[in-house]
């Protein structure tokens, strides 16, 4: 199954419980935009993304309308994510952090 389409990218630096979320509509040219735009692959199971701006890097799984996986700047900064296809009832999380989803700090 296709990754395109609109998500909610949930993502947290330091492996904590607080969340920030984002936006993210994956185009089937492997492109993402949204409050961030980059690059996205997915092949088999595996979704990587890749941001236009920043040092993040995600990699991980995707199963129908849920993603999750590990993410780092390779500088030290790792944390963990996950995205939820737009429509998908039932998951919260608390927007928070320093850091964008991209590895900026805020």
């Amino acid at each position: 199954m296709s990754a395109v389409g609109d998500w909610t990218l949930h993502y947290s630096w330091g492996n904590t419980n607080n969340f920030g979320q984002t936006p993210l509509s994956l185009k089937s040219n492997g492109t993402f935009t949204g409050s961030l735009a980059g690059k996205w692959r997915q092949q088999d199971g595996t979704l990587l993304l890749s941001f236009d701006t920043g040092p993040a890097k995600y990699g991980g799984t995707v199963d129908a309308s849920v993603a999750s996986g590990a993410m780092s700047t390779f500088g030290g900064l790792a944390g963990t994510w996950y995205m939820l296809k737009q429509g998908v009832v039932g998951a919260t999380a608390e927007v928070v952090g320093s850091v964008d989803a991209a590895g900026n700090k805020a």
